[in-house]
C-alpha cells in the first residue's frame, strides 16, 4: 500500500463521511479555483474559460483569471478535499477553510481570500484574521477527528491573497508567528505549493 493510499484509508476510518469528497490528482501541475463559494480542481483552461467538474459533469466557465487560483507544482499524486461550500465536506455553516490537500509528504490547509479589492491596511488585516480563524477551525476539526495523528505528514497552512497585498510586512509576520505558536503549523501567504 502506498503512503497516499495509507493516509486515504486512515482518513476514511476517522471521517465516516469523507469518502465522496476525496479527489486524486496526478498531473505534474494543476490549479484549484473558487467558483461560487466552492473549491474545484481546474481540469483545463485557456485564455477565456476554464473547465471544472460539478457533480461529475464537466462544466465550462467563462472568465478565466489565473491570478485567482492556487497552483500545485511538482506533483506525483495529491488528494484534494473540498471543505467549505455546498459540495464540501463541512458544507456551509461554521467558518472553515476552503480545502485541504495532501501528498505523501505534506498536508496543507488552504483558504482563498483572492477577491479583495481594497489595499487599505485595515481591510487587509481583517481579511487575514478572518482567514486565520477559518484555518484554525478546520485544523481543530481535523485534530479532533485524527487525534492529531497526521501519519508523519508535515502540516502547512496557506492564505491565498491578491497580488497587491504587501508580502512579509510586520503585520503578516506577527500573525504567522502567532499561528505557529498556537498550532505548531507554519502559515504562508502564497498562491502556490511546490511539492517535494
Amino acid at each position: 500500500m502506498s503512503k497516499i493510499e495509507e493516509i486515504k484509508a486512515y482518513l476514511e476510518a476517522n471521517f465516516a463521511e469523507i469518502t465522496p469528497f476525496l479527489q486524486m490528482e496526478s498531473r505534474q501541475e494543476f490549479a484549484i479555483t473558487d467558483f461560487k463559494g466552492q473549491s474545484y480542481i481546474i481540469i483545463s483552461n485557456d485564455e477565456n474559460e476554464f473547465v471544472i467538474s460539478i457533480n461529475g459533469i464537466e462544466t465550462r466557465i467563462e472568465g478565466f483569471d489565473e491570478s485567482k487560483n492556487f497552483v500545485i507544482q511538482n506533483v506525483k499524486t495529491v488528494v484534494f478535499i473540498p471543505i467549505d461550500g455546498k459540495n464540501g465536506l463541512l458544507g456551509f455553516g461554521d467558518s472553515h477553510c476552503d480545502f485541504v490537500l495532501f501528498d505523501e509528504n505534506d498536508c496543507c490547509f488552504v483558504e482563498f481570500k483572492l477577491n479583495g479589492t481594497s489595499a487599505s491596511p485595515k481591510t487587509i488585516r481583517q481579511r487575514r484574521y478572518k482567514a486565520v480563524r477559518q484555518l484554525s477551525n478546520t485544523i481543530e476539526f481535523f485534530d479532533e477527528k485524527t487525534q492529531r495523528n497526521y501519519k508523519g505528514l508535515n502540516l502547512e497552512a496557506y492564505i491565498c491573497t491578491p497580488e497587491f497585498y504587501p508580502r512579509l510586512d510586520a503585520s503578516w509576520r506577527e500573525l504567522a508567528q502567532d499561528f505557529l505558536e498556537n498550532h505548531g503549523i507554519p502559515l504562508f501567504e502564497e498562491n502556490n505549493k511546490i511539492c517535494k
